[in-house]
């Protein structure tokens, strides 16, 4: 038998999602083991795993384990393909020297030959060939990325997983998809939560384009996308191209850009992600709207048999109401409400829109004088500083105001209507126009029946 050696193998992408890249290392260094007489008692492998500072994967699970075997003594012979295979960071080279100094771990490669670590020169060819296959690493790294940014400002699809709404060309629409798309953004608008539109498509048996079910996050995430609107986007943001302009994809949108932008900010909405401040509340109608009339905590609903009852304990003291009683009393003032007012609200303007046009035709002028040489650098870039700290202050004040014009349109809202929403729904309506609804402790003993005088309701201003 001869000395106990154990093999490496390492390949940084599998395209063919067969692992034969690295089942080749491994022929290859079953063949080095033989001819150095060496006995193989283990294979560690890390397919489609980068080994490089610029790798996205910064664990490889295989080859932390190699060195935990290796420092308990069961073998002490590794074998590679190569040195690259084993590392292109020059600090896990120096763990590997250490290895060998401690263990006396040798490193033996088919095409890069073994590098005699006991020695100063033999440290020396190492670490060269770590710098070495470090910097093609970057410079590799280096190509990827400017391919990656070209084809993004060219507008090509980018390659994966199909997105949701799309065909498999990623270009062209999917006409099921892209309706349920059209349709959540709608209810988004209306004031329907994510989670509310997550659980019908679930219902409807409607999956992710990898066969999954749909959650909360991966839901939002997608709606937000600015591919929706046909924006290219590149490293998580959308791509600007050689001209300073953002990106339009070769692909037919899903979203117009107003409606798009509404949606996303609508999302965005600080009271719309902390209204119902319990998880999996948003059962029942009043739920984040029904207050305790004693310590303004919000009461949540609690299921009786076929009933279900509004419940405060907070601060020591119990107050409960009848859900169905509230429910009917506040479903029939807001159906009044909206039959007696006029709540056609006039959109909200940005004043500041000439302002931003101008200063991004001013920004183009010292940009353009720069690169003539009329002005300099030192007087040039200061005063784009400044232009673009003053657009992206009005960049924010519109978004405010695009914001603010996005409570749902209840104007058209009647009891034909209202008979055919379900609680999500019906719920955006009471949101839209309800601040809250105050429950009173009850203050004497009215039998069974809910006494309508303990309800305040709290209608929003404006």
């Amino acid at each position: 038998m001869g000395t106990a050696a154990a093999i490496y193998c390492r390949i940084s992408e599998d395209t063919e999602g067969q692992a034969l890249g690295v089942a080749r290392q491994e022929q290859d260094c079953r063949a080095l083991a033989a001819r150095q007489n060496l006995n193989v008692v283990e294979v560690y492998t890390d397919n489609d795993i980068g080994a490089s500072t610029r790798s996205r994967a910064k664990r490889r699970p295989a080859y932390d384990r190699m060195l935990e075997d290796a420092r308990a003594g069961r073998f002490r012979v590794i074998l590679a393909y190569s040195n690259s295979r084993l590392t292109r960071r020059p600090l896990e080279l120096e763990g590997l020297i250490q290895l060998h100094e401690q263990h006396r771990t040798r490193l033996i490669t088919v095409v890069s030959g073994e590098d005699d670590l006991s020695t100063a020169d033999g440290r020396m060819v190492a670490r060269i060939k770590a710098n070495v296959d470090t910097a093609e690493a970057e410079r590799t790294a280096e190509r990827v990325a400017r391919k990656h940014l070209e084809i993004a400002q060219s507008g090509r699809p980018v390659g994966g997983t199909r997105p949701f709404g799309w065909q498999a060309d990623r270009a062209t629409l999917d006409p099921t998809e892209a309706a349920l798309i059209r349709k959540a953004a709608e209810d988004v608008l209306a004031g329907v939560p994510v989670r509310a539109i997550v659980r019908e498509w679930t219902e409807q048996g409607v999956t992710t384009p990898t066969g999954r079910a749909w959650q909360h996050r991966t839901a939002r995430e997608m709606l937000r996308s600015p591919r929706l609107a046909g924006w290219r986007i590149h490293q998580g943001k959308v791509a600007i191209g050689r001209d300073g302009e953002p990106v339009r994809g070769l692909w037919e949108p899903i979203l117009d850009d107003a409606t798009h932008k509404a949606v996303v900010a609508a999302l965005s909405s600080p009271e719309r992600r902390t209204r119902i401040p319990r998880k999996g509340a948003r059962h029942y109608l009043l739920t984040g709207l029904l207050r305790c009339g004693r310590c303004n905590a919000v009461m949540y609903a609690n299921k009786a048999g076929d009933a279900h009852y509004y419940t405060c304990r907070d601060n020591g003291h119990v107050n409960s109401a009848s859900g169905r009683a509230v429910d009917a009393i506040v479903e029939e003032t807001v159906l009044r409400y909206l039959a007696a007012e006029d709540l056609t609200l006039p959109r909200p303007e940005f004043a500041g829109q000439a302002r931003l046009d101008q200063i991004a035709g001013q920004i183009s002028e010292l940009m353009a004088a720069f690169t003539a040489g009329t002005l300099t650098g030192a007087v040039v870039f200061p005063a784009v500083k400044t232009l673009e700290d003053e657009r992206d202050a009005l960049v924010r004040e519109r978004d405010a105001v695009d914001a603010a014009a996005l409570r749902p349109d209840v104007s058209r809202v009647d009891r034909t209507t209202w008979e055919g929403m379900d609680t999500d729904r019906r719920r955006a309506v009471c949101e839209t126009v309800l601040d809250a609804v105050l429950v009173r402790p009850t203050s004497r003993n009215t039998g069974n029946r809910f006494d309508a005088e303990r309800l305040e309701v709290v209608w929003r201003r404006g």
